[in-house]
């Protein structure tokens, strides 16, 4: 495996940079539970994924631990009556409570450790009494585990809970609380069927706690892969401490909760303080019985959950010396690439930290940019992986997107049209088609990460696997596009990237089309000549274009429209975008988003430093438009393209200082960094923005002759593999 180093390291540093990236918390986050994007400590193995927020004013200091996965969403349905069900989408999954009743008035602070995906709490009562909780889901394995240490002998009260999804007792009700004797058999509540909440079901017991709950009903079954997600919990260590006592099953997990469904709940007593606690992820279909795996010794799962990080951090590494904040965010975004996008199904908008069952914009995969923006910086950074949960859910959605296609643009035989907005699986969500304001451009953006990863590594696999997706897009572009008088193909009907207005006003040419497609055709043509030579020569009738005339194609795509705006010419959103009329046309207004020169030079852009001088002044000027007209670059959606194109075409005005100022805005309530290394970006989503990393990589490229020096991986900088997770304190570098 290759090494990349983005930008040089001291030869004498001892230890990985990433051992220095840790988030910190001196108070408990804000924004958990939350509809949008979370603030508190992120753990995760790229499709289960924790989320954590504790409380230390009440006489019980508590830690919830949220548990969301990227597979838990529900199919849009007609036959639900409340809680916002027929939409589908992303919905929260449980959680995990442990309150400390001896601990009143204790001291809360934590840390989110990026170089072993580990998260501490420190409780802490008076000057020396201290108890330490680390918590991290296996890299590989669907386990979380929870270990307490520090000697402080104290009971724990254990709730493992389901939710509920919206406010007010469910209908029907479920039935009341239950405890079990002691040594008894567990006792088990379930929501039911008729449940006008998805279906929860819990069992407690002395050596277990359980809950599931269902992404579906059973009449959805028959078009629908509804399964149940169980979490089961089990106690360690010393063996008086193994059992719980005081079970009790709730139907309800009690009035104060009233997004918590059934939970099971019982007392924990870790001998001296210490002790663990295994929660493993089970799925199994909605008619079967649970269904979980094996737990491995702890030891085992300590061991391969490091060895998995150290190999994951040295596959890349930077040192940006005089900008402590960059190199925060390059290495928590890596961190959050792993936890959200490895194996299994691809995140949506917030990655499997998914907090609430009413998240914004159904927490989808959302096409026009967002979901793609995610892996801009994957390939750079040597995590190839990340890439194929997306690639997984594209392909998934091949058979909708050719009916789609056959709905909307009937003349245009065998190709693909992509929605907005989709879900893992092949599933549709609702508003598809029209209902994104006639925008073409969703399977052309889609293509950018196979394009991507196609440039990394050249995989004739990967090519073969990745045509009929490509193919499809190619002949849907072939029936669009329209020859004009001065013989380039143009966009001739289209709304730019959700600026048109509702009922889908003409915008011809956008920019972030026409930036896109020769990239697209070029890439094809690559795939095609290596993979059929005869056809790439000849083509066949009735087949996909040939190479040849792919290689037409990307040439013939017309320039970007450009127009004089405060005395400079630049590059307008889509043609006819900044006069008077153009500007009647956009969804917000007599406004402008003026991001048109960000697309021409990234992800795929056609302008880049070895570009025509004339053409990198264009993007220039357009950029030095782009951030009067957005002062700090704070627009919405362009956090992940904004400083990685301006550093692409050498455009470096204090844009470092500007791209720090952005991180570490305190003053707005949106476009800032987050502790856990989530940028909160102006339009509100945030998994995104780990694709702002980009910037690091481009300015690399825009110095030092434009090379990527590849170097053998000094053992010295391997992550230090701790004794166990609390050892970083008695190193002196925690807390």
């Amino acid at each position: 495996m290759r090494k990349l180093v983005l930008l040089w390291c001291l030869a004498s540093s001892s230890s990985h940079p990433v051992e220095e990236i840790i988030g910190t918390w001196s108070s408990p986050p804000h924004n958990v539970p939350s509809k949008g994007v979370p603030d508190g400590p992120l753990i995760g193995n790229g499709r289960l994924g924790g989320v954590l927020g504790w409380h230390s004013e009440s006489e019980h200091p508590s830690v919830d631990l949220h548990l969301g996965h990227n597979g838990f969403f529900a199919a849009p349905s007609g036959g639900a009556s409340s809680c916002g069900y027929s939409a589908g989408g992303r919905k929260a999954l449980a959680g995990l409570t442990l309150e400390f009743p001896g601990l009143a008035g204790a001291q809360m602070m934590a840390q989110q450790l990026a170089a072993n995906g580990t998260a501490l709490i420190m409780l802490k009562v008076g000057s020396a009494r201290a108890l330490t909780l680390s918590a991290f889901i296996h890299a590989t394995e669907d386990v979380l585990m929870v270990e307490l240490h520090g000697g402080l002998s104290t009971e724990v009260l254990v709730t493992l809970w389901t939710f509920s999804g919206c406010h007010g007792p469910p209908r029907p009700p479920v039935s009341p609380s239950t405890r079990v004797a002691q040594g008894g058999a567990p006792v088990s509540k379930t929501t039911g069927a008729t449940s006008d909440r998805l279906p929860s079901q819990v069992l407690a017991g002395e050596k277990e706690l359980r809950v599931a709950r269902g992404n579906g009903w059973p009449f959805q079954a028959t078009y629908f892969p509804v399964r149940w997600f169980g979490l089961s919990a089990t106690l360690g260590g010393d063996p008086g401490s193994s059992s719980f006592t005081d079970v009790e099953a709730m139907g309800r997990c009690g009035p104060e909760l009233f997004l918590r469904g059934p939970c099971a709940k019982g007392t924990w007593r870790p001998k001296e303080g210490d002790g663990w606690l295994a929660v493993r992820l089970g799925r199994w279909p909605l008619m079967e019985k649970p269904q979980f795996s094996s737990l491995m010794p702890l030891a085992e799962l300590r061991a391969t959950h490091w060895a998995s990080w150290t190999n994951f951090w040295e596959r890349s590494f930077i040192c940006i010396h005089d900008s402590a904040v960059t190199m925060f965010h390059w290495y928590m975004s890596q961190y959050l690439l792993r936890i959200s996008s490895w194996h299994g199904p691809a995140p949506g908008l917030f990655g499997p930290f998914v907090v609430d069952d009413e998240v914004v914009w159904s927490g989808d995969i959302t096409l026009n940019y967002n979901a793609e923006a995610v892996y801009y910086n994957a390939g750079a950074a040597n995590h190839l992986e990340a890439f194929e949960p997306y690639f997984q859910a594209i392909l998934d959605f091949i058979p909708a997107a050719r009916r789609m296609a056959a709905e909307l643009y009937p003349n245009c035989p065998d190709s693909l049209a992509f929605p907005a907005h989709l879900l893992p699986e092949g599933v549709q969500v609702p508003g598809v088609g029209r209902g994104d304001l006639g925008q073409k451009q969703m399977g052309l953006f889609a293509a950018v990460p196979f394009i991507l990863y196609w440039r990394y590594t050249g995989s004739l696999a990967f090519a073969e696997r990745a045509l009929p997706f490509l193919n499809g897009v190619a002949r849907f572009w072939e029936c669009n596009l329209v020859a004009g008088e001065d013989a380039y193909l143009h966009d001739a009907e289209d709304c730019a990237e959700e600026i048109c207005l509702p009922d889908g006003d003409v915008q011809p040419d956008p920019t972030v089309v026409l930036s896109l497609l020769p990239g697209f055709f070029q890439t094809l043509a690559e795939m095609t000549e290596l993979l059929d030579p005869e056809r790439a020569r000849h083509g066949d009738a009735g087949a996909p274009a040939s190479a040849s005339a792919l290689q037409q194609l990307a040439r013939r795509v017309a320039p970007y429209a450009t127009e004089e705006v405060d005395g400079a010419q630049v590059v307008a959103d889509f043609y006819g975008g900044e006069s008077a009329h153009g500007r009647e046309l956009r969804l917000h207004a007599g406004g402008s988003v003026a991001w048109g020169g960000l697309f021409a030079a990234f992800p795929l852009g056609t302008v880049h430093r070895r570009s025509r001088k004339e053409e990198i002044e264009l993007v220039h000027r357009s950029l030095v438009r782009f951030f009067k007209q957005w002062p700090g670059g704070k627009q919405g959606n362009s956090f992940p393209h904004a400083f990685a194109a301006a550093a692409r075409v050498g455009w470096f005005d204090g844009l470092l200082e500007v791209w720090e100022s952005y991180l570490t805005n305190t003053s707005d309530p949106k476009c800032r960094l987050y502790s856990n290394g989530m940028v909160l970006g102006c339009g509100g989503t945030g998994l995104e923005n780990v694709g702002g990393a980009a910037f690091a990589s481009e300015m690399l490229l825009s110095t030092a002759g434009g090379v990527l020096e590849v170097v053998p991986f000094r053992s010295s900088r391997r992550p230090s593999t701790p004794s166990r997770p609390s050892a970083c304190a008695r190193r002196g570098r925690c807390w």
